[in-house]
C-alpha cells in the first residue's frame, strides 16, 4: 500500500457542524476541507483528564452515575481518533490514501451534535415543511418545573403536549370562526434541554405554520389558508390556557407520585445534584456592572407571562419563500448545548464558558472548575429513547393530509437533496450543502476518493496509521534548482 507512492496525506474526520453556516453553494469551485483537530477539542480534553475522578467521587458519595451517562461521556473521548478506528478510502486515480475517524454520535459532542443539527434541518426543509409561512412559539417553564421536566419523561410527554394542543386548538377555533370547515393544523415541536452557560432548563420550541390546511372534497389534494398574525392578547390567551390545563396533568402527576413507591430512593440520584452545581467566578464587562442594576427589563413584543410562571413568545416569523431562513431555524432549534468554539481551557486549569448574551450584571462569561463543568454536562444527557423532536397534526407521519403537503425536491437542485427517511444524507453531500466543501475530492489529484474497508481491528489500525504517516507518504517540498538564480533570489 504504502510502497511507490509518496503522497502527503490529509486526515479527515467529522466535520464540527455547529456553526449554523450557508445552505448554499457560494460562488466558484467548492472550498477544501480543512480539518479540526480533535486533540484540541476542549470538551475531549476535559473529559479525558477528569472523567475518571468524576466518576470515582460519585461511587464515593453512593450516588453512582447512570450508565447511559458513563457511557456518553466516555464516547466522547474517543471522537475523532484515529486509534479507535476509521474508515479508509483511496483516490480512483491516483490511488491516494485517507483515512476518516469515527465518531461518537453523542447529542453532546459539538461535532457529532453539530452534524446532527444539519442533517435534520435539511430533511425538515426538503421533505416535510411545505412552502407556507411560519411561527416560532416558544414555552418556558417556572424553575421548579423545569427541574421536575428534566428528570421525568413522561410528565415532559405531557406537559410540552399540553402546549401543542393548544396552540393547535387556537388556531381551529380561529379557523371556525371564518367559516372553514374541518380545518388541520401542525406544528414540530423540539425539546430543548438546555440554556445559555449550559444550565439545565428544558423547555419547548414549535414552528407552526401561520395557517390551516384545508383537504378538498375528494381528499386528493389540500391548500392552504393563512391566518392573521396573532395579537399580544392571543398571546396571552393561549399560555392561560395552557397553564389551566397544566394545573390538573401536574394534580394528577402528585397522586401517582405519591402513590409510586419507587420515589422513595430519590434521593440517591445523582444527576439533579450535578444540576445544582454553580460556576466558581463570573468574568464580567467593565463598567456594566454598576449600569445594569435595577433596570427595568423592556417589554418584548408577542410575549406573555401567566400568573404561575409560564412563559409564551411568538415573534419570529418566517416567510414563505424564505427556505434558507426556514433551515438556519430548524438548525438552532437543534444546536448543540456547548459550541466547541465557546469553551477554553484556562491556564490555570479552569475551564471558561462563554456567554451566547451577556447576563445581568454584565456577565459574559462563567468559569468552572473541571469536575463541576463535567456534572454540568452529566444532567444535560438526556435519557435514553427520550424523544426531543415530535410531530403534531398534519407533520405526524400517519395524518392522512401528511403526504399531501410535504415538499418534493427538485431533482435539479443546486445543493445536494436530503433523502426520504430512514435514508441519511452522507458526510460527503452535507458538507457540501453547508459549508460548500466537496470533502471526496483528491488533495492529489483532484480525482474522487472511494470508500476502501472500515477498520476496526487494533492490530490493522496500528499497521495502517504507521504506513501513513510514514516519511515516504510525505511529498517534498518544491522548488527552485539548488544553483539557480531562483534559488538564491529565494535564500536572500
Amino acid at each position: 500500500m504504502a510502497g511507490a507512492h509518496g503522497w502527503r496525506v490529509r486526515i479527515l474526520q467529522t466535520s464540527n457542524l455547529h456553526h449554523a453556516g450557508p445552505s448554499h453553494r457560494g460562488p466558484g469551485a467548492p472550498r477544501s476541507y480543512a480539518p479540526r483537530d480533535a486533540e484540541a477539542c476542549p470538551l475531549t480534553g476535559l473529559l479525558r483528564d477528569h472523567l475518571d475522578e468524576f466518576i470515582a467521587g460519585c461511587d464515593d458519595d453512593q450516588r453512582p452515575l447512570p450508565r447511559f451517562v458513563d457511557r456518553q461521556l466516555r464516547a466522547i473521548t474517543t471522537c475523532g481518533d484515529l486509534t479507535h478506528g476509521f474508515v479508509r478510502l483511496e483516490c480512483t486515480s491516483c490511488r491516494g490514501p485517507r483515512v476518516v475517524p469515527f465518531s461518537c454520535k453523542v447529542r453532546l459532542c459539538p461535532s457529532c451534535a453539530g452534524r446532527r443539527m444539519n442533517e435534520q434541518a435539511a430533511h425538515l426543509v426538503d421533505r416535510v415543511l411545505p412552502q407556507v409561512p411560519y411561527r416560532q412559539w416558544v414555552l418556558t417553564l417556572p424553575g421548579e418545573l423545569a427541574r421536575v421536566v428534566a428528570f421525568d419523561g413522561e410528565l415532559s410527554t405531557a406537559v410540552f403536549g399540553v402546549f401543542a394542543d393548544e396552540l393547535s386548538r387556537w388556531q381551529r377555533e380561529r379557523a371556525n370562526d371564518l367559516g372553514i370547515a374541518d380545518p388541520q393544523t401542525g406544528s414540530l415541536l423540539e425539546i430543548q434541554r438546555f440554556a445559555d452557560g449550559a444550565r439545565l432548563y428544558p423547555h419547548a420550541h414549535a414552528v407552526v405554520p401561520d395557517g390551516v390546511f384545508v383537504a378538498s372534497s375528494d381528499g386528493e389534494s389540500a391548500h392552504f389558508i393563512r391566518q392573521d398574525p396573532p395579537s399580544d392578547a392571543d398571546v396571552a390567551h393561549v399560555v392561560s390556557r395552557v397553564e389551566q390545563r397544566l394545573t390538573r396533568v401536574l394534580a394528577r402527576w402528585r397522586a401517582g407520585r405519591h402513590r409510586d413507591s419507587a420515589h422513595d430512593s430519590e434521593d440517591t440520584d445523582i444527576l439533579p445534584v450535578c444540576a445544582e452545581v454553580r460556576p466558581t467566578e463570573f468574568v464580567r464587562l467593565v463598567s456594566q456592572h454598576e449600569s445594569e442594576q435595577g433596570r427595568p427589563a423592556p417589554k418584548k413584543p408577542l410575549c406573555a407571562r401567566s400568573p404561575g410562571g409560564l412563559e409564551l413568545h411568538a415573534e419570529v416569523t418566517i416567510a414563505a419563500h424564505d427556505r434558507k431562513g426556514l433551515e438556519r431555524l430548524c438548525r438552532y432549534l437543534s444546536r448543540p448545548p456547548i459550541p466547541q468554539d465557546r469553551l477554553e481551557r484556562r491556564a490555570d486549569g479552569k475551564y471558561v464558558l462563554s456567554l451566547k448574551r451577556t447576563w445581568k450584571g454584565g456577565v459574559k462569561a462563567i468559569v468552572f472548575e473541571p469536575l463541576d463543568l463535567i456534572a454540568r454536562l452529566a444532567a444535560l444527557v438526556p435519557a435514553p429513547y427520550l424523544a426531543l423532536r415530535r410531530f403534531h397534526g398534519v407533520f405526524a407521519p400517519h395524518h392522512t393530509l401528511r403526504a399531501l403537503i410535504v415538499p418534493t425536491p427538485s431533482a435539479d437542485s443546486p445543493v445536494p437533496i436530503a433523502p426520504m427517511r430512514p435514508g441519511r444524507m452522507s458526510w460527503g453531500d452535507l458538507l457540501m450543502r453547508v459549508w460548500t466543501i466537496d470533502a471526496l475530492k483528491c488533495p492529489h489529484c483532484g480525482g474522487r476518493m472511494r470508500v476502501i474497508a472500515a477498520i476496526h481491528d487494533p492490530d490493522a489500525i496500528t499497521a495502517i496509521l504507521a504506513a501513513v504517516h510514514s516519511e515516504r507518504w510525505v511529498i517534498p517540498a518544491t522548488g527552485p534548482p539548488i544553483d539557480s538564480p531562483l534559488a538564491a533570489l529565494a535564500a536572500a
